[in-house]
């Protein structure tokens, strides 16, 4: 046998390395290790078989790795794993790197050229492979110039804890590769002690393909109906003539049977079951690709859009970044001494590095930039331009001085001094996400109503709690989708988002007040002086309700979603900012239609503590896709100021200078901003108030909610738990593990709240554990009237602002719980519950409708 060149044999010693005389560059190595292959186990895997190797790999004395490498080169079949290794390769390797002097900042070309070459690519899926399976051990063959070969020495040999290479697995001879006669050509890479790891993922693997082998075998035995065949004869060549014509049935489609054959298809009863196969295996592969690349759906279809781009994110800046770190470290601490010693020329200043993503700017974004200079005036050289975009230019065009017509600041104008509320249109469909046709027909069919309803000289209150409700959870659905809250249950992300609720009903408000005044001014004809008939009052009000009900309303639903999106990531950097880092990178779309003056800040980098830079925190304008992302790269002299970056938007966009997006939302904590509200909503407490229960119609004018007299008997009585006593109801209370002294609850759409233990004390003791309040039987209700509520009103508080109050009907009773903001506990809390006073119906039935559910609790 032969290991290393040289022939080696049991109870001898290993011979010396020895090298070719001559210049390094142009050597070969005369040592090509010969390994003894030997038989893989590739039968069926378990735990078991995972432990023992594992038992055996760690062994103090004499490991082996032989098990351990075999099961995973087994396991490494599986496509799923193999899709999300090569995801996270890619996310390496198909970055660009060159060698530097650290001090000059001056590219080494020679040794970037060498290491452009499929050699070295091979080289940094080693190092890869390293982070993935652990330890490595590399035989150089051959050093020539920019050709350079080598071997990786298959880790089944490899002892690494020991520094062994076993040519033949089966027996006990070793060389020890670290011995000075093999420095020069052998190169071991990563923690000797790191099985890597897909080790850790070893059991999932197992799991996911021995459940698919099951499934396999179900759907042998189940797939296909069994067939019987019930003859009345016992004649042995009948029953066999039977049996051959069974067997081909499935082929043939047809069969002549004796007389008295009965033929009978055994269908499978199970028809759920493939259900825990595939939910079992799909468990098995999120864990995979959650140890792999960081997230279970970056190879998921069914998932959104925005959800996939911030996993992607973290795999490009997160894992990514930490695998190239690694690979940095292997190449300038071990490669390139090596290198060095067989001649190559790299300095001692040389290093070698990963093009940073801020250095790569793809042909389009930076066709944007040139194009952005040229219009605003500064002069790009022209050979520069024809050779970087493969453009035969010519002659020399006269570069335009005169300032560009740009509207980026969309400044709300107020209603009658502009037709147009909004100047911002998206004619390539990728500014704005569309709002659902059912909501913009149902708040048209208001609007209709509340039109009716003005004509005819009605009370509109109904009506007009109803659209602030439409339109305000239209908006809110968007804020919430996209708006991530990172605490369980309060601070600055639940403040932030509960504030911008009350924000967004409070906008609505103030648009239905303008909605309601421009229908009111329609009512006289401005030519005739005379009040309009019906028909035409109802056409000049299509005319003007379109824009609110169509354009405006699809603007405000997209700002919506943008600022749910940038404010939650403000608020967690924030956050993590002295923990992650304290910088962030303003990145736009990176498509032909970003803004020229979103571009100017795309790729700068911001500090978090600079104020003015703060206030550029996207959106910055209506339809802006813009972001700002975590800067993890070293930030001296790259940071950007705030003012700075501000002066280069108002030198092309004066108009942004103070207008309503030079403001951070998320530190603002509002959606909307009072100057961008339609009108004024001063006496809107007041107004909500009034807006009781019997004030809202349907279509037809007939009340959406009836009393609960009405209804009562078609619901079922609460079941209260009589045991529960004022000793023992402290029992119920369950703490959060990182508050004692508060238990969280959720609603229906996620809010989160809490109740402090001293309000659960007071309202579980004394006159509120009477037979008339029964408060303490009525607390373990409390979860299922969130979560499951009848109505739910938002009210104005005397002190808070506003109150948000559940109500759940039984046959015998009404259960209202309520909650407010708690700003100074950054978030939701339970004040109070008890049962409703139905001789006072409108004083807890009022305010605006935010949520009804329309089926009815049967008995």
């Amino acid at each position: 046998m032969k290991l290393f060149g040289y022939d080696i044999k049991v109870k001898k010693q290993a011979v010396s390395a020895k090298t070719e005389d001559g210049f390094s560059r142009g050597r070969k190595n005369p040592k090509i290790i010969q390994i003894v292959e030997s038989f893989k186990d590739s039968s069926r895997k378990d735990i078991q078989k995972w432990r023992q190797a594992l038992l055996l790999a760690r062994h103090p004395e004499n490991p082996k790795t032989t098990l351990l490498h075999d099961l995973i080169d087994d396991l490494m079949t599986d496509g799923h794993l193999q899709s999300q290794i090569q995801m996270r390769k890619s996310s390496t390797l198909n970055t660009d790197f060159r060698v530097i002097n650290r001090r000059t900042g001056e590219e080494n070309e020679e040794i970037t050229f060498t290491i452009q070459q499929q050699w070295f690519y091979n080289f940094l899926e080693v190092c890869i492979d390293t982070i993935l399976r652990g330890y490595s051990v590399i035989e150089f063959e051959e050093f020539n110039g920019d050709k350079i070969k080598f071997n990786l020495i298959p880790r089944r040999n490899i002892a690494p804890t020991k520094h062994r290479l076993y040519p033949d697995t089966t027996k006990d001879q070793y060389i020890d590769y670290t011995l000075p006669q093999f420095t020069e050509w052998v190169l071991p890479i990563g923690d000797k002690s790191d099985l890597g790891v897909l080790n850790n993922i070893v059991p999932n693997l197992i799991w996911k393909r021995n459940v698919m082998q099951a499934w396999a075998e179900f759907c042998e035995k189940f797939g296909m109906p069994l067939i019987t065949a019930t003859t009345n004869t016992t004649d042995t060549r009948v029953v066999d003539s039977v049996h051959e014509m069974l067997l081909s049935i499935g082929e043939a489609g047809v069969g002549t049977f004796p007389q008295g054959t009965e033929i009978k298809y055994q269908e499978a009863n199970r028809t759920d079951a493939y259900n825990v196969y595939l939910q079992f295996m799909q468990s098995n592969a999120n864990e995979i690709s959650k140890q792999l690349v960081g997230s279970a759906t970056l190879s998921d279809q069914n998932n959104n859009r925005s959800q996939t781009e911030v996993h992607e994110r973290s795999l490009d800046f997160k894992i990514a970044q930490a695998d190239k770190r690694m690979i940095q470290f292997i190449v300038n601490d071990l490669l390139f001494p090596m290198l060095k010693r067989h001649g190559y020329n790299i300095g001692d200043d040389d290093i070698f590095e990963f093009k940073m993503i801020e250095q790569e700017v793809d042909l389009p974004q930076l066709w944007n930039i040139t194009s952005g200079l040229i219009d605003k005036g500064y002069f790009v050289d022209q050979e520069w331009i024809s050779k970087t975009f493969n453009i035969p230019i010519e002659s020399k065009k006269k570069i335009s001085t005169q300032t560009p017509n740009v509207a980026s600041a969309y400044f709300p104008i107020a209603i009658g001094t502009s037709e147009e509320r909004y100047p911002f249109t998206c004619d390539c469909g990728e500014h704005v996400v569309a709002v659902a046709q059912p909501s913009k027909e149902q708040i048209q069919k208001f609007s209709d109503q509340l039109a009716k309803y003005i004509f005819e000289g009605k009370d509109t209150l109904g009506i007009e709690g109803q659209i602030i409700s439409e339109e305000a959870n239209l908006m809110l659905s968007a804020l919430r989708d996209n708006f991530k809250t990172f605490n369980d249950y309060e601070g600055d992300d639940h403040l932030a988002l509960q504030l911008m609720e009350y924000n967004l009903f409070e906008f609505s408000a103030s648009k239905t007040e303008s909605r309601l005044a421009s229908m009111r001014g329609l009512l006289i004809d401005p030519e005739t002086k005379q009040i309009r008939d019906f028909a035409s009052f109802r056409v000049e009000c299509d005319k003007v309700m379109d824009k609110y009900n169509k354009h405006w309303l699809e603007t405000e639903y997209n700002l919506s979603i943008a600022v749910g999106q940038n404010s939650a990531q403000y608020i967690r950097f924030m956050a993590e900012k002295n923990t992650v880092t304290s910088f962030v990178k303003y990145q736009t779309a990176g498509d032909s239609n970003v803004r020229p003056q979103h571009q100017i800040l795309n790729g700068k980098i911001f500090s978090l503590d600079d104020k003015e830079a703060m206030e550029l925190y996207p959106p910055n304008g209506y339809g802006c896709r813009c972001e700002m992302i975590q800067y993890l790269g070293d930030p001296k002299g790259k940071v950007t100021r705030g003012i700075e970056a501000k002066n280069s938007i108002y030198a092309n966009d004066p108009k942004y200078k103070k207008s309503q997006f030079e403001i951070n939302r998320g530190d603002l904590k509002q959606v909307f901003t009072k100057k961008q509200f339609y009108s004024d909503i001063k006496g809107l407490p007041e107004k909500i108030n009034k807006m009781t229960f019997d004030k809202y119609l349907d279509f037809d004018g007939n009340q959406i909610l009836k009393k609960w007299e009405d209804f009562k008997n078609d619901l079922k009585p609460i079941l209260l738990d009589k045991t529960i006593t004022s000793d023992n109801v402290n029992e119920l209370f369950k703490p959060l593990e990182n508050s004692k002294k508060k238990m969280g609850f959720e609603d229906y759409i996620g809010r989160k709240m809490v109740l402090d233990k001293s309000v659960f004390g007071k309202h579980t003791k004394g006159k509120y554990v009477s037979d008339e309040e029964q408060r303490h039987l009525l607390f373990p209700h409390i979860e299922d009237i969130l979560k499951n509520p009848s109505e739910v009103w938002l009210s104005a508080h005397d002190k808070k602002g506003f109150q948000t109050n559940y109500i759940k009907h039984y046959k015998d009773m009404s259960i209202l719980v309520s909650t407010t903001l708690n700003e100074e506990m950054k978030g939701i809390q339970i004040e109070t519950w008890f049962k409703i006073d139905y001789d006072k119906p409108l004083e807890r039935r009022k305010g605006i409708l935010i949520h009804r559910n329309k089926k009815k609790t049967k008995k």
